[in-house]
């Protein structure tokens, strides 16, 4: 996953410095996660993401700079971990790492429950009436709060943005407009965080023109299904129509667990 389009840069102009013409595998994979449902930058995050997993279970489970990313970041996050279970025979490679990183916390809370605890706890009361940094329980605590964002995550920005500069470099590229329009379109997330990389640019407004009209469709399926509750109707849900509401959520807020409990 990891280099699978070289980064580039937006001109003020709203183009690619550097990648004017060159199609890479991030625009080829764009263009064939357009045929599928939902957005299809999520779907192509979502397709990293297994692989990156992949690979780290079958290729990376013994690597010192892999284990010492986890080991800093307390594993992988909620997501993440889940979709471990996900790729093909992942007891082994999981167990592997997850024993190391539950070693790691064992050690960890060792060193908060050792004897003499309620010293420790009057010390702690102390140095919060006076004001003082309390150490030990509440020191891990804020650790805990400040640990790295998960490896996995850290990938799927990188990847995101250059999903995002493709979306935005091909906007009106006949091979992309295409697929484009075939698919659902982006989710409101990328296609804000989109105009956020675009900065003011000319490449931002084109795909939100040719986002509008995937918008405008799903309105209609979603007042069809309504109106199609009224007790007098008599005509069946068309399969667009039955799928709508799916397809809202996922539209309004991407795909199921990529943007974690912040949302977009």
């Amino acid at each position: 996953m990891d280099g699978a389009t070289p980064p580039a840069r937006l001109t003020s102009s709203g183009s690619m410095a550097g990648t004017t013409s060159t199609k890479f595998i991030g625009f080829f994979r764009l263009v064939e996660a357009c045929d599928r449902p939902g957005c299809p930058v999520c779907h192509c995050l979502i397709a990293d993401a297994r692989q990156y997993l992949e690979s780290v279970l079958y290729e990376q489970v013994t690597d010192p700079g892999t284990r010492a990313r986890l080991d800093r970041s307390w594993g992988f996050c909620n997501w993440h971990a889940w979709m471990l279970c996900e790729t093909p025979a992942p007891s082994f490679g999981s167990a592997i790492v997850y024993e190391a990183l539950v070693r790691a916390v064992i050690e960890r809370f060792e060193r908060v429950a050792e004897p003499a605890a309620g010293r420790r706890r009057r010390r702690l009361g102390w140095l919060r009436r006076m004001g003082g940094r309390a150490t030990g329980a509440a020191t891990l605590a804020e650790r805990y709060r400040a640990r790295p964002i998960c490896p996995g995550c850290r990938l799927l920005v990188e990847s995101e943005r250059r999903y995002l500069e493709m979306a935005l470099q091909f906007a009106g590229d006949s091979e992309f407009d295409r697929a484009y329009e075939r698919s659902h379109g982006l989710c409101v997330p990328h296609v804000m965080r989109a105009l956020e990389i675009d900065d003011g640019g000319a490449a931002g407004p084109r795909l939100v023109a040719r986002t509008l009209p995937k918008l405008a469709d799903l309105r209609r399926d979603l007042e069809a299904f309504v109106g199609k509750h009224d007790h007098r109707n008599r005509q069946p849900f068309t399969e667009a129509e039955s799928v709508a509401c799916a397809r809202a959520l996922e539209a309004m807020t991407g795909a199921p667990g990529l943007f974690g409990k912040g949302g977009g």
